[in-house]
């Protein structure tokens, strides 16, 4: 079986997504591949891989975490801020992830940056 780097499995698999193939399918066709050859250490690293190929494909995908379950138009919110902090992207797929210890805000994660606007880092700033 030919070794594949994970910048080619990335960018292949960028393509069939943005394309508008299933993920799941893309994906688990990825997670069996990474079996096969002994490779499945390399999974985390080829999501991250993957999910900055898909940005120059339009597609941003991250995670927010908020203390609370968003409302719609935080996520409306939350959309447009990263289109515009991004050239070129039309879509946003944002994880969402509830942590009750941010007491409020958020923190927004994406393949190359992070935004911190949670409350418990904001009151942690003031006592430093």
């Amino acid at each position: 079986m030919a070794v594949l780097s994970r910048r080619k499995i990335a960018s292949q698999a960028a393509v069939r997504i943005a394309g508008g193939e299933s993920r799941s399918k893309v994906l688990n066709e990825i997670a069996g591949y990474l079996l096969d050859s002994g490779r499945k250490n390399e999974a985390d690293l080829l999501v991250r891989d993957i999910e900055t190929a898909l940005i120059d494909r339009g597609v941003v995908v991250g995670t927010v975490v908020s203390a609370r379950k968003l409302s719609a138009d935080a996520k409306k919110t939350i959309d447009s801020f990263v289109k515009d902090h991004y050239e070129n992207v039309k879509t946003v797929v944002l994880r969402e992830r509830v942590d009750e210890s941010l007491i409020g805000g958020i923190r927004l994660e994406l393949p190359d940056r992070q935004l911190d606007a949670s409350v418990v880092t904001k009151l942690d700033k003031l006592t430093a």
